[in-house]
């Protein structure tokens, strides 16, 4: 039988990395649910939840489009709004990830609070039999790491360049404006576009789902490193020999939150740097630069970040 640790990690745009708080941070199957804060998260937002009475969790991370701030919209009210509708499809009892999004995006549709906004998402359900399904729709995405090795990692869902699959919901003015007159095309894709996986966990193995503050600025390797780093610290990974006997102890469940935190401050540092290009720099070469040879991009991508680490853990 698998159970699974969790911790959350984000930060906003501009603001320092915010240290994780006992009780909003870390969960079990104990602990009320995770619901993201714009303070912590900006447009970015986080959740995990128990599914009903189940031993399934799902947990997964939203990312507001940032365009809609030109339109007087604030992104974090859709992307914020959808991950608390999605816990509460999973304490309904819904057990995948694309039902689980696709319920919350119902919701968030048909509720008057929220006005218009878009976002992207990475959903996961992992049960008690170690299988792991995610629902991924856009650049956010999730990575599978077993010891000292890049298990999986998810592929983007692009238009063009930085255009990613979105969710979106217009404003009832745009919306009456297109029936009359038509108008300029918005990308708006649904649930049912979302790339659908699944994949079997070993006792030890550790998933790491974030926005694409995350991925712009490290690559699978990087972010193997630095999980690498904080497993050799803690004694599992130590010599590539898997040392998992300690994560059963009580007092590791905070290992996610350690391993979270690490890979959100790297990303954020890297977002800083003005002179080390990471995947968003390469990418941005390969596909604008190659066009237009003035147009360029130096250093990291600053944006706002959210991460949650999931450890599988398997009970003897």
């Amino acid at each position: 039988t698998f159970t699974y640790r969790l911790g959350v990690a984000s930060s906003s745009k501009w603001s320092p990395p915010r240290m994780p708080v006992l009780g909003q941070d870390f969960f079990h199957y104990s602990n009320e649910p995770l619901v993201p804060s714009k303070a912590a998260a900006g447009e970015d937002g986080y959740f995990a939840a128990s599914v009903a009475n189940t031993r399934s969790i799902a947990f997964g991370v939203t990312d507001g489009v940032g365009g809609w701030n030109d339109e007087g919209v604030d992104p974090s009210v859709f992307s914020h709004s959808l991950c608390k509708a999605m816990i509460g499809a999973a304490q309904a009892g819904i057990n995948r990830p694309q039902a689980i999004l696709q319920t919350a995006y119902d919701e968030v549709m048909a509720d008057d609070a929220v006005v218009a906004g878009g976002s992207t998402a990475s959903v996961a359900v992992a049960d008690a039999k170690g299988c792991l399904e995610t629902a991924n729709l856009g650049d956010s995405g999730f990575i599978i790491f077993g010891p000292a090795k890049v298990m999986h990692y998810s592929d983007p869902q692009t238009h063009a360049f930085n255009t990613p699959y979105q969710m979106a919901k217009l404003p009832p003015h745009v919306r009456r404006q297109h029936a009359i007159f038509g108008g300029a095309k918005h990308f708006s894709e649904t649930p049912a576009q979302a790339a659908v996986e699944q994949h079997r966990l070993s006792h030890g193995d550790i998933v790491v789902i974030g926005t694409d503050g995350v991925w712009d600025n490290l690559s699978a390797q990087d972010t193997l490193g630095v999980v690498t780093g904080v497993m050799e610290q803690h004694g599992f990974w130590n010599k590539a020999i898997l040392n998992n006997t300690k994560i059963r102890e009580s007092h590791e469940i905070h290992l996610p939150t350690v391993l979270a935190t690490a890979v959100m401050r790297t990303a954020k540092t890297a977002g800083l740097d003005t002179r080390r290009n990471g995947p968003f720099a390469r990418e941005f070469a390969k596909e604008i630069t190659r066009k237009h040879p003035d147009e360029r991009w130096k250093g990291g991508k600053p944006d706002d970040i959210a991460v949650v680490v999931a450890v599988a853990v398997e009970d003897d």
